[in-house]
């Protein structure tokens, strides 16, 4: 069968009391049944399959019998991948979660090894709905003011129909419920936002914040150092200092041309040494500091370009790792009639586990589970080394723009040096020292020009920057825009394939509401909560179960039928039989769910709990363990 992703399938459930097993069931594709008298357990099952699945429950859900159990362990596939999920059971909310990337008998037998512990919410460390998304491929779809993430509780709430649901609403209830969640929940499912979406969002919301940076800092420095009426431009700066540089080698001259005279006048005066000394001292100490900027910023390259090649290497790794999923999915279906080197035939006594070829033993899943783990380390090491290479390229363009401002004072203190060791002092003292106040002068604006250099550099860089981000923005939002054209086509196309197959369960129903028999359209509003037939919305009671029952399996067949949702093609249903449900109409919906499950294109997954099963789908193909009772309970505590 087909798979369209995301895909979500329990495949083993374990619950342990006291270090024993107390349940162990396996799971298979399509419609699966747990059956038994009322009160034998049944509710107690589908609520560990939800909070295993990352579900969240409050102290006051929790079932007396549930307590008594230490942790519930799933054997799960995401997207076909086998993973194992594990959370102790406690009467709190927001429980961790343990996750090993292979199959549930690995995962016993490793104790500790190869478990990783996430927790419920993001914060420091990722959560275990940003892993579980990820291996989905399922969007991290932030909402509100407050950009809020989705998480796996919050799908589920679309994915568990339970006895302590209001029949006449859509989701399960959660504290704090609001509408937008919802909305961006129902959406998110019907396959409204994509990956470049929501990039698309949070790229332009950060590149929105960064250019009000920029433009506040451009801001900043023209009102700070633009005061003079002078525009900071590069080509300002330039005729700036070749006027003072011309100015400065006209004095020059004319104290070569006064110490000439003072030379050719034999007088013994000289300046002092001081100045000598100092300006010395003043070239010295400059040319260290470019010295070490030069070493800092040398460095600073050296970390960058090998990081380049490391965040290369783990993008390639990731998809080589991706890509080698596919190999080894198709290594077993891989036989060979002739031996490829000497074309001798090959006997065909294979034996399970090994190579058909050369029949070495060989282990494919203990393969996928390090692929898989290999996949959740690399992503983890390439976003940290994305953040440290950022920061990294902050430095250099600090460092650049540090070494052009100290060149720049270096050149000016070793042209001072160079008047400075030939300037003697003679009788033309009062002339030599106006001349000399006035090349220091011009050395001081050449210096403040240097210091200017580096603002105005910035405020080039800035500039460029700012027009680059105005750029990236106006894509951004033509992205954003063209998604969202997307988006409402989608959810428009979904609701489509909703509605149709909600009024086939409908018109399928019994004769018990005339409303259903003559469906022709269905309203539904996520952010509303509420559902509707032809406009009506209240029914009997067991009538809006069979109504609510009816839109959920509906939404996931649509999936299961459409590769445009990013629904999971999962749900759980313990509400068949519920609110005064007759025997008859009950197992006339479980036919439709097995029918349409025998008839859908993907692979999917349909749980429910029932005391009163249809005889025909009484087999072990189609039910989840014993038919349980008050004496046989489904928990062997």
């Amino acid at each position: 069968m087909t798979m369209f992703k995301p895909n979500l399938a329990v495949e083993d459930m374990r619950v342990f009391s006291k270090g024993r097993p107390v349940f162990s069931e396996k799971f298979h594709a399509g419609l699966n049944i747990i059956r038994g008298q009322n009160s034998s357990g049944k509710s107690t099952i589908m609520d560990f399959l939800f909070f295993g699945l990352g579900g969240d429950l409050l102290e006051t859900q929790w079932r007396e019998s549930a307590l008594h159990c230490d942790s519930v362990i799933l054997g799960a596939r995401l997207n076909g991948r086998s993973v194992t999920l594990a959370r102790d059971i406690e009467p709190k909310a927001s429980r961790p979660m343990r996750i090993f990337f292979g199959p549930i008998d690995e995962a016993l037998s490793s104790a500790a090894e190869g478990w990783e512990r996430y927790p419920f919410s993001r914060g420091s460390a990722e959560s275990f709905s940003q892993v579980m998304f990820r291996h989905l491929g399922l969007p991290e779809v932030q909402y509100g003011e407050s950009n809020t993430k989705i998480t796996m509780n919050q799908i589920l709430r679309l994915l568990y129909s339970d006895q302590l649901s209001a029949v006449d609403k859509i989701f399960r209830p959660q504290r704090f419920d609001d509408a937008i969640t919802r909305q961006t929940v129902g959406d998110l499912l019907c396959g409204a936002y994509s990956n470049s979406y929501y990039n698309a969002r949070i790229r332009k919301k950060d590149a929105e914040a960064e250019l009000k940076e920029v433009v506040s800092r451009i801001g900043f420095l023209i009102r700070t150092h633009g005061r003079e009426g002078h525009p900071l431009t590069l080509e300002w700066l330039n005729a700036e200092r070749e006027r003072l540089e011309g100015d400065l080698n006209r004095l020059n001259q004319r104290i070569g041309e006064l110490e000439e005279q003072i030379f050719k006048t034999q007088f013994d005066d000289r300046l002092t040494l001081n100045d000598q000394n100092e300006t010395y001292d003043r070239v010295v100490q400059l040319q260290t500091e470019l010295g070490k900027l030069k070493q800092e910023l040398d460095e600073a390259e050296l970390e960058r370009l090998d990081s380049i090649d490391f965040i290369a290497s783990l993008d390639k790794k990731l998809k080589e790792l991706e890509q080698s999923q596919d190999v080894i999915a198709q290594m077993d279906a891989i036989a060979f009639e002739f031996c490829p080197s000497c074309f001798a035939p090959v006997e065909h006594n294979h034996v399970e586990g090994s190579c058909s070829l050369c029949k070495s033993p060989y282990d494919h899943s203990r393969t996928q589970q390090r692929v898989l783990k290999l996949i959740n380390e690399y992503s983890r090491q390439r976003d940290n080394s994305a953040t440290i290479q950022h920061g990294r390229e902050d430095l250099i363009s600090h460092l650049k723009s540090k070494i052009e401002s100290t060149t720049e004072l270096w050149r000016q203190a070793a042209r001072h040096y160079t008047v400075a060791v030939r300037t003697p002092t003679t009788e033309l003292r009062l002339e030599l020292r106006q001349l000399n106040r006035e090349a220091g002068y011009a050395h001081r604006q050449l210096e403040e020009l240097a210091s200017k250099k580096a603002i105005i550099t910035e405020l080039a860089e800035l500039s460029e920057s700012r027009d680059v981000l105005e750029r990236e923005i106006d894509q951004l939002k033509v992205i954003i825009e063209n998604e969202e054209r997307r988006n409402h086509l989608q959810k428009a196309r979904a609701a489509e394939r909703i509605e149709k197959e909600v009024l086939d369960f409908l018109k399928k129903d019994l004769e018990r509401q005339s409303t259903f028999v003559s469906a022709d359209r269905i309203n539904f509003e996520f952010d509303g909560d509420r559902l509707a037939v032809n406009d009506e919305s209240f029914f009997s009671a067991s009538s809006m179960v069979y109504l609510r029952n009816s839109f959920l399996a509906g939404f996931m067949y649509a999936a299961a039928n459409d590769s445009t949702f990013s629904h999971p093609r999962f749900l759980l249903m313990d509400t068949v039989e519920d609110k005064g449900m007759e025997p008859e109409r009950s197992k006339n919906f479980q036919r439709l769910l097995y029918s349409k499950s025998q008839s859908a294109i993907s692979d999917h997954q349909i749980i429910i709990a029932t005391s009163m099963i249809a005889d025909e789908l009484n087999n072990p193909s189609i039910t989840v363990g014993e038919f349980y009772t008050h004496d046989n309970r489904t928990l062997k505590l």
